[in-house]
């Protein structure tokens, strides 16, 4: 198993090598194909974090994310999308929302910083099925408004590293 410091070299390496202006503007559903291994990263260093640092349960595990909207600048990247787990013992997945933004600075090639925002406090999660029958259910009214701030949600999780 990588460390959480490997999980994060890779990212950005996986950010400064898959992401680009023209990947951010198109419109998709989900960006998973357009940015290599990035949905998968992301997963597995919540995952990481939420064990060490949270009460997520042990029994739990991330499987990988979906990733809905992307914004990107010479030095930030703001990620939102659907975190997809489950639950040791069980072939039943979970959904949740999430929200990923990270600082760093090209040429150096590593973190300033990063915030990683998971869970939704006032609307509870659902599984994967359900999900899949009504793939808005995690969408806010203003989600897609130049107005909206990630703490327009009430997060279970809030990591800021």
């Amino acid at each position: 198993m990588k460390s959480l410091a490997e999980l994060q070299n890779l990212l950005l390496f996986e950010i400064q090598n898959n992401l680009n202006n023209k990947v951010i503007s198109e419109s998709h559903d989900y960006y998973n194909e357009y940015t290599g291994y990035i949905s998968v990263l992301l997963a597995s260093i919540l995952e990481k974090v939420l064990l060490k640092n949270t009460d997520w349960n042990s029994n739990r595990w991330i499987d990988d994310s979906l990733l809905t909207k992307l914004q990107l600048s010479d030095e930030k990247l703001s990620v939102w999308g659907i975190m997809i787990w489950g639950v040791q013992n069980s072939n039943e997945q979970w959904t949740d929302p999430f929200y990923f933004e990270i600082k760093f600075r090209k040429e150096s090639g590593k973190f300033n910083n990063y915030t990683f925002l998971f869970g939704d406090l006032d609307n509870p999660k659902i599984s994967y099925e359900d999900f899949a029958n009504n793939r808005n259910y995690w969408d806010i009214d203003y989600y897609n408004t130049k107005d909206w701030n990630p703490s327009d949600r009430n997060w279970n999780y809030i990591i800021v590293k």
